[in-house]
């Protein structure tokens, strides 16, 4: 089964249908059937060979170019051990037994196959095999995510385990947008011209998933502030979420810096969205249930008699003893 391209621009640009037909096509092998992380990896490791066979071809300085090479290594590295963490030295062998077999590689071939001038080639493989990269995580991602909205108030110990793993892929494409940060400034602005008219913010799987990140704590069938203020068992699960939530976060704040350091604060994207409105999908973000909790815990803890008032050329203010404890000598000095 091939899957069709669609009228949504940027995932055609990434790929996606080509990601499905991949994704679908390696399940008919019962071992990536049973086995559906290597089937991600697959395509994390072509596009990983495919980007950094290129970075030698960009406009950069040695000093940059090191920079490149080793982040993207260590992102690969980092994803590479996310997804083979639960197989064995036996299981990793029969992946690359099959991912090696020459259907499977003819199948992988027209992910990496740009059609675009020769002198945008280089940036055009770094650039959008980034996003391809990104997107492929989406993609596992949000399959992870659809297990935790099963097992909900079911099996709470496993869905600890799925969100600190969900995690550690965040973290790696967090690393991702850094690593788009270090493109030339000239070449880079040169090169917009070629992606005018989308943007990443188009792609379904990552609205689709921070929709629902953001709305995962709304599942919790008991009292968050209860059970921060009582201690009880389940704050570790809110902890859990919390810092799930505060990644997929982290990974548009990190979008934000990108496109202003990139692309200058006046500006707008490719898809004439100004770089500025960026924050307020941010701002949005952070909006949750867990956060709102946590203002109510603030202020039930609140204790007015670990603060010392002081004065400081003149302004008086009210500070924590740990914080006066450390300047108390300069503070008797200049009374």
């Amino acid at each position: 089964m091939k899957f069709q391209q669609t009228d949504n621009l940027y995932e055609n640009w990434i790929k996606k249908h080509t990601m499905n037909t991949i994704i679908h096509s390696l399940k008919q092998y019962s071992f990536f059937d049973e086995h559906p992380h290597f089937i991600y990896l697959s395509m994390i490791e072509e596009l990983y060979q495919n980007i950094n066979n290129s970075i030698h071809l960009l406009n950069i300085h040695s000093h940059q170019y090191k920079y490149c090479k080793r982040l993207l290594y260590s992102i690969y590295s980092n994803l590479y051990t996310v997804y083979t963490k639960d197989y064995c030295l036996c299981e990793t062998i029969q992946y690359y037994y099959f991912k090696n077999k020459k259907d499977v590689k003819e199948l992988l071939q027209p992910f990496t196959s740009y059609e675009i001038d020769d002198e945008y080639l280089p940036i055009e493989t770094f650039f959008r095999g980034i996003h391809q990269l990104i997107e492929v995580n989406l993609l596992y991602l949000l399959h992870e995510h659809n297990k935790i909205e099963l097992l909900m108030d079911i099996e709470n110990e496993t869905i600890k385990d799925i969100i600190y793993h969900c995690i550690s892929i965040w973290k790696q494409l967090i690393e991702t947008l850094h690593l788009l940060s270090s493109l030339d400034e000239l070449y880079y602005q040169k090169y917009r011209n070629m992606i005018y008219g989308t943007s990443g913010g188009e792609s379904i799987n990552l609205r689709k998933l921070q929709k629902k990140i953001q709305n995962l704590d709304t599942l919790l069938s008991f009292d968050i502030y209860e059970t921060i203020v009582h201690k009880k068992k389940d704050r570790y699960l809110i902890s859990a979420v919390k810092l799930y939530q505060y990644y997929s976060t982290q990974f548009w704040l990190t979008h934000f810096n990108l496109a202003s350091s990139t692309n200058g604060i006046q500006n707008k994207g490719t898809k004439e969205t100004p770089v500025l409105q960026l924050i307020d999908k941010c701002i949005h973000m952070v909006d949750t249930k867990i956060n709102r909790s946590i203002y109510d815990v603030s202020q039930e803890v609140c204790d007015p008699s670990s603060r010392i008032n002081i004065c400081i050329q003149t302004t008086e203010k009210s500070i924590g003893k740990s914080i006066y404890n450390s300047s108390k000598e300069f503070l008797k000095k200049n009374k």
